[in-house]
Order: C-alpha cells, then structure tokens, then sequence
C-alpha cells in the first residue's frame, strides 16, 4: 500500500502579515528580525525564508516491492566531505548574526546606523526544529508492518535559486525484516515556482551471522532469542563487524517535483516514499504550525 493512502491532508496557514526585517545589504541576506521599523514594499529583494519539512518513508513489503526488478547492489558512498562542507559553510553564512565577535557583516551594519546586530525572531537557520507538523501521522506509519519513517526533519531556508541550493545530506540505516540504507542529497530552491530534487541511493541487506553463532542453540522463545544474541552482539569476539551483508536489492532514486508552498506533496517511488511541505515564514506562528487532524 502507498504512503498516499495512509496520509491524510493537512491544514494550512492564510496568514497574511508584512515580514519585519533587516538585510545585510552587501550579502544577499534577509531574515525576520526583532525590529522598531518593518521593511518596506519598495526595499530591495532577498531570497525569502520558508518553513520545510521532509518526512521519508521506507517500504518493507518485500512482495509488492519485488514487482519490479532491481539490481542487487548499487555501489554508493556516503555524501561527499564537500557536500557537508557546504552546508557547514551555508549555516554559517545564513546565522552569522548569532555569533557575537566582530564581522565584516556587523561593520557593515554599523555604517548603516545599526549599533548593534539585532536579535533574529526566527530559529537559526537549518537547525533541526523540535516541532514537527507531520509527528502524528509518522507515529501512525510507525505502526505499520509494511512502511516505516526513515529519515523526518523540520527547519527553516533561505531557498535560492537553483545555482546557490543548498544540499541536504542524508546518510540513516533502519532495521527490520532486513536494513535499509538510505544515502544521498536533497536540495530545494526557486524558480518561478518551488522545486525539491532527490539524489538517494536505498540499498536493502541483510547480514549472515557468523558461524560460531549459527552454532549455538537458542533459546526457542523469539524474545529470548532475540535479547540473547544482543548480548552475545556485545561481546568482542562476536562483533557485527564479523558479519558478512548480503545485498538483497538497490535503486537510485533521482526525482524532481515542482510544488506550491502551503500545499502537502507526495513523491513516491516503489522503495521510498517522500511526503514535503513548505510554508512561507510570514509571522512567528508560521514556525509551528497546527496539524489538520480531519
């Protein structure tokens, strides 16, 4: 069964309110800040801040999943060093407000009679948010024996255009009937309309045990058996490094969607199911939403 059957629709905001601003002139910067004076309609243009948040779910029902055929293994690496790089270097750029010592960016400030940074009302951005507007309903999947959320975050971007997105990297395993890998990149930006592309590889597997466990008679109990190997897991001679993995299958998942903001989208994919909304930061309310629970 698809992840679209078991969500439902979820409300959204019409609020609509002027954003308080101050921009870092020379740097492209706009955030909502803790100001006397709000920004008028004729001040020059930034990329706006949005709310995102990105549920991925992973398939498990081997048979409806088998429908099609897949290689193996796909041989993947883990997000590059640059790619976490940038994004250190985007945290940095877009929160620079945040750090108390001299800049170029609170020099700059000063010359246009700003004695002092002024104080961000909004989370930093990229910094995970505690509150997440889909948490029921991936309790919900949670429950299931066939999907299980693999990946689930919330924060606040900037988003740019294509050529300054920011790439997001994803690199989870989630136990079950067998492991799942998910690794690769996700990066939204603007362009007339909004855009998220996936870059992921999902490589299903499981592990043989070692021989010197394979031995051993457990107990019949599946609990029993279960906590019994975990103990004998911890134990050095018998690491799970020992292990040989075994692939069972693997996809490349490249997909791009266009989307509206306020509005839920669903992208699936036989393996992975991805459910994203982004929400225009226009007040502070806009950071925690309410859930539609209909």
């Amino acid at each position: 069964m698809s992840i679209f059957s078991v969500l439902n629709r979820l409300c959204t905001h019409s609020h609509r309110a002027l954003l308080t601003a101050v921009c870092g002139l020379f740097f492209g910067l706009v955030c909502s800040l803790a100001v006397a004076m709000p920004v008028q309609a004729s001040s020059l243009k930034a990329a706006p801040w949005y709310r995102v948040e990105v549920m991925l779910v992973a398939y498990q029902n081997e048979e409806t999943i088998d429908n099609e055929l897949w290689p193996d293994a796909i041989n993947t690496q883990p997000p590059s060093a640059e790619v976490y790089q940038q994004y250190a270097d985007a945290e940095d750029h877009y929160n620079w407000w945040t750090n108390s010592t001299s800049t170029k960016e609170t020099k700059a400030l000063a010359e246009f009679d700003f004695s002092q940074v002024p104080t961000a009302s909004l989370p930093t951005a990229l910094t995970p948010l505690e509150h997440k507007l889909f948490a029921d309903k991936a309790e919900k999947i949670n429950r299931r024996r066939d999907m299980q959320v693999i990946w689930h975050q919330a924060w606040v971007e900037p988003i740019q255009d294509e050529k300054h997105a920011i790439q997001h990297p994803i690199d989870v395993e989630l136990s079950g009937p067998f492991t799942i890998q998910l690794r690769g990149t996700l990066q939204l930006y603007v362009s007339r309309y909004l855009h998220i592309n996936s870059d992921l590889t999902v490589q299903h597997y499981q592990l043989e045990e070692s021989p010197e466990l394979a031995a051993l008679n457990l107990p019949s109990s599946q609990s029993a058996q279960t906590d019994y190997r975990e103990e004998l897991y911890s134990q050095e001679s018998l690491s799970l490094t020992e292990q040989k993995i075994i692939p069972i299958r693997s996809a490349h998942i490249q997909q791009s969607r266009r989307m509206r903001s306020n509005e839920l989208h669903y992208i699936d994919h036989p393996m992975l199911g991805m459910v994203v909304k982004v929400i225009p930061i226009e007040t502070e309310a806009d950071i925690a939403p309410l859930e539609d629970n209909q």
